[in-house]
């Protein structure tokens, strides 16, 4: 949890975060600077970084390797400005790239175009 620290959010914060997702004091902080230059990576800036984390504690003990593919999978799909999917929606973070390509072959089969099955993505993802 020191890298939480170090990054800005308060004790208070933290213990939220921790109060919400029990297994976040198994979370290695190594895992977690890796996460944020992740995140950082993508455009995220610090605000959108902490309102992610606050939003989503569950995000800072997932596997790194299923982070990495679930973005790889968004941005196959031509989702750009992922820093805005992420801060509106940081529960998007959760899924899977499996899920991610599950939903894109049902908009598929429903009719829409790869355009509105982006946008589906943008607005209308609620986890």
């Amino acid at each position: 949890m020191d890298i939480l620290m170090r990054y800005g959010f308060s004790i208070e914060e933290i213990k939220n975060m921790m109060d919400s997702n029990d297994e976040l004091e198994n979370a290695n902080d190594q895992d977690i600077l890796e996460l944020i230059n992740i995140l950082i990576g993508i455009g995220c800036h610090e605000e959108h970084i902490m309102n992610i984390f606050n939003c989503n504690p569950f995000v800072l003990n997932k596997n790194i390797d299923d982070i990495k593919d679930l973005i790889n999978k968004l941005k196959e799909l031509n989702l750009k400005h992922l820093y805005i999917v992420f801060d509106s929606n940081p529960h998007l973070l959760n899924m899977s790239s499996n899920d991610i390509e599950k939903i894109y072959n049902e908009k598929t089969e429903e009719g829409l175009s790869s355009e509105e099955i982006v946008d589906y993505f943008y607005h209308n993802i609620i986890l």
